[in-house]
C-alpha cells in the first residue's frame, strides 16, 4: 500500500542472516527515505499480527505487542531495526516493515520478506553399500543418509566426479521439527564409472539451505585386486560413531555381505 509517496521512498527490508539458525540472533532491517518529513511509526509484523512498533513522538518510543517465540531484544531495537533473540521455527514466514510519515503528508509503505529459520545437521552424511567391491557388470547399490534438519538436506549421488542416480529422495520424521533424507542408489557399472587404476570413487553430497555443504566419500577396488580398500571420508564428514542413526539407512529386502 502506498500513498503520497512524494514524502517517502526507497523502503526495503534485509534479513540478517538469510537464513537464521534456531535458537540464534536475527537482525530485521527497514531502510526508508523520508526526504525531510517528519516520521510518524514503524510498525512490524509477522503475518498480520504486530510485534514491535516504534513512534518517536511517544514516551517510551518503542512498545512490543506479545508474540508467542518473539524476543525483541530493545536496547538493540530502534527506528530502523528490530534485534529477534532465541529465534525458534515458529518465526519461520512472512516479516513486514510499514513505514508512516507524520503530517502534513502521511504517506505509508509497507514491504516483506520471508524469515527462514533452520536447524542445520549435526554431522556431514553417511554411506552405505551393499558390497565393499566391485567389478564391471555387477550391482552397484549404496544408501547415502543425511543426520536431523531443517528443512530436510537435498542429497546428490556422484561417481568418479559424474552425477549418478536419480532425484528419488525419502524423508523422515526425526522429531522436534527435524528431518531425515536418505538417498538410495542402484546402477549397474560399466567401463565409464571406472578410474584408470580400476577403483570406483562414490561421494554424497547434502545441502541445506545454502549455508550447509559437506560431502562423504567412499573408495571401492575391484574384486580382482589386492589389497581391501578402506571406507575414505572427506575432511568434512564427522566421525562414524553414530551407530544409533544408522539404522535408519538399513537396506530393505537386502543381503548385506
Amino acid at each position: 500500500m502506498v500513498t503520497g509517496v512524494l514524502s517517502l521512498r526507497n523502503v526495503s527490508l534485509v534479513i540478517l542472516p538469510p537464513a537464521v539458525q534456531r535458537g540464534l540472533q536475527a537482525i530485521l532491517l527497514c531502510n526508508y527515505d523520508l526526504e525531510g518529513s517528519p516520521l510518524y511509526a514503524v510498525k512490524w509484523y509477522r503475518g498480520i499480527r504486530e510485534f514491535y512498533r516504534f513512534s518517536p513522538n511517544d514516551n517510551p518510543p518503542t512498545k512490543i505487542f506479545p508474540y508467542q517465540g518473539i524476543h525483541v531484544d530493545v536496547s538493540m531495537s530502534n527506528a530502523s531495526q528490530v534485534v529477534l533473540q532465541q529465534v525458534g521455527f515458529n518465526l519461520s514466514g512472512n516479516i513486514s516493515c510499514e513505514v508512516t510519515t507524520d503530517a502534513p503528508s502521511f504517506s505509508t509503505k509497507m514491504v516483506s520478506q520471508e524469515l527462514m529459520v533452520i536447524e542445520l545437521p549435526k554431522r556431514g552424511p553417511l554411506i552405505n553399500t551393499e558390497k565393499d567391491r566391485y567389478d564391471v557388470g555387477d550391482i552397484l547399490r549404496a544408501n547415502c543418509s543425511s543426520a536431523p534438519s531443517k528443512p530436510a538436506a537435498s542429497l546428490s549421488f556422484f561417481l568418479n566426479e559424474n552425477p549418478v542416480g536419480y532425484p528419488s529422495t525419502k524423508f523422515f520424521n526425526a522429531g522436534d521439527g527435524l528431518m531425515t533424507s536418505v538417498l538410495p542408489l542402484e546402477l549397474r557399472v560399466d567401463p565409464s564409472h571406472v578410474s584408470p587404476n580400476g577403483n570406483l570413487t562414490l561421494r554424497c553430497t547434502a545441502l541445506v539451505a545454502t549455508v550447509f555443504r559437506k560431502s562423504v566419500e567412499l573408495t571401492m577396488s575391484p574384486r580382482t585386486s589386492e589389497p581391501v580398500p578402506e571406507r575414505v571420508t572427506s575432511p568434512s564428514c564427522c566421525p562414524q560413531s553414530s551407530h544409533i542413526y544408522m539404522s535408519i539407512i538399513l537396506f530393505s529386502g537386502l543381503a548385506m555381505r
